[in-house]
């Protein structure tokens, strides 16, 4: 019984001198910090918030939407006053949009664009065929901060993000940025850590593969007025690699790694029997029936790699998906627009039955006669067996007044093609030369 006592009496006394040691640390932390956490917090969402005004040409926002990374990189430019933040993209030129943003708290200091954006709520913005959008935010946890980048991190995807301050005018970093795409290679040899490397770019999606004598690895970049970056650093061999400058003149990436900047690599250039993006763009006859045809023109949309078709009515646009692997491109049916509170669909349609599909696979694609200098692209059902789509339709769906889902083919003038709703039989984009 001794012995019990003297046990308790032994540990109470340890657990009283342990709480009188925490209770002294806890009073030597609050004397560490003169501040309370909540008045830290604040000090520091307004330290954030000088340190962005106080660029002088803005700041680099190197953005990763989609929690799969599915689009790979998008540089931003951005230049905040007080209130106010004046947005471009470093790939699209003249795109400049001010919106509002602040810092907010949630359980750390968040960067918020809290009024719409067209270019930074672009992948955040919901419609009729993605309800979720394209896997973008506006909310960003500040994650640490120094004078000249300040890391933070999707508060949805957690992909970790920059911002870097621009060292040059918005506009001079867009033109370089815009001049490295369009003189972007397709692949590259070389050495990295004694390893002899070939890497695949895909520049739809801003991702590259790349082939060793033992593995391959899979990365995601965005395009700097330097170069590119990638999204995580790759080790390969006794390097790790993960910032490159191009040069358009040689073609050669060299890396800017502390400790491996001997490493260059060799860009092989796309071929005769390959496109580049950029190469797409243009204006094409789209023929369709016994003998019809409406010019039209495709342009590139830099944000998220799709192709965008415009001409067969002012009051809308198509956005065509591009295969890298084949170089076919792919139309699907899609939302074009609202009329009168109906959504209005551009869809695929079979003369044989009249029947109509809005299915994201009763799409097309659009084969190219792999002749680089006189394109042509024909279309063809992508499952023939499933949808023998051979024309499109633009139709609207609304509910009626007995809450039934209906459709009802467009007559509106302004929107139709030649003065009808109806594609029929559509054949081919043939390039035109001006």
């Amino acid at each position: 019984m001794k012995r019990y006592i003297y046990n308790k009496v032994r540990t109470g006394l340890g657990l009283m001198l342990g709480i009188l040691m925490l209770s002294s640390c806890l009073k030597d932390q609050d004397d560490y910090f003169s501040e309370s956490p909540s008045e830290r917090l604040v000090n520091t969402m307004q330290h954030v918030k000088q340190l962005l005004r106080s660029a002088e040409y803005g700041w680099e926002f190197e953005y990763y939407p989609h929690s799969s990374l599915a689009y790979g990189g998008i540089v931003y430019t951005v230049k905040f006053d007080s209130l106010t933040a004046t947005v471009a993209c470093s790939l699209v030129p003249d795109s400049t949009y001010t919106s509002y943003y602040k810092m907010t708290n949630d359980n750390g200091p968040v960067l918020t664009f809290d009024t719409y954006n067209p270019l930074l709520h672009y992948f955040s913005t919901p419609s009729a065929t993605e309800y979720e959008a394209k896997g973008g935010e506006f909310e960003f946890v500040v994650d640490s901060i120094a004078d000249d980048q300040i890391v933070l991190y999707g508060k949805k995807t957690r992909n970790t993000m920059y911002l870097r301050r621009l060292k040059a005018p918005a506009d001079e970093y867009s033109e370089k940025t815009i001049n490295i795409f369009d003189h972007f290679v397709e692949r590259f040899t070389g050495n990295i850590g004694g390893v002899d490397t070939e890497g695949k770019f895909n520049l739809s999606n801003k991702s590259l593969t790349v082939a060793t004598p033992t593995d391959t690895i899979t990365n995601c970049f965005t395009y700097t007025d330097y170069g590119i970056r990638f999204y995580r650093p790759m080790r390969i061999g006794n390097a790790t690699v993960q910032t490159f400058a191009f040069d358009t003149e040689t073609q050669q990436l060299t890396c800017l790694d502390k400790g491996y900047e001997s490493i260059t690599l060799q860009g092989v250039p796309f071929d005769e029997q390959t496109m580049a993006l950029k190469d797409y763009e243009g204006n094409y006859a789209l023929r369709y029936g016994t003998n019809s045809s409406v010019r039209v023109r495709l342009e590139l949309n830099r944000i998220d790699g799709s192709l965008i078709l415009s001409g067969l009515s002012p009051m809308y646009n198509l956005q065509l998906t591009y295969d890298y692997d084949t170089g076919d491109l792919k139309l699907s049916p899609q939302v074009v627009g609202e009329y009168n509170g109906r959504t209005v669909y551009f869809v695929s349609y079979a003369t044989d039955g009249g029947h109509v599909w809005l299915a994201d696979d009763a799409s097309f694609t659009i084969r190219w006669n792999k002749n680089k200098y006189y394109p042509a692209f024909n279309f063809q059902a992508t499952n023939p067996h499933l949808y023998n789509c051979d024309s499109a339709l633009l139709v609207m769906v609304y509910t009626n007044e007995e809450g039934q889902l209906t459709a009802a083919v467009m007559d509106d003038g302004a929107w139709l093609v030649n003065n009808s709703p109806l594609i029929q039989n559509i054949r081919s984009l043939t390039k035109v030369r001006n």
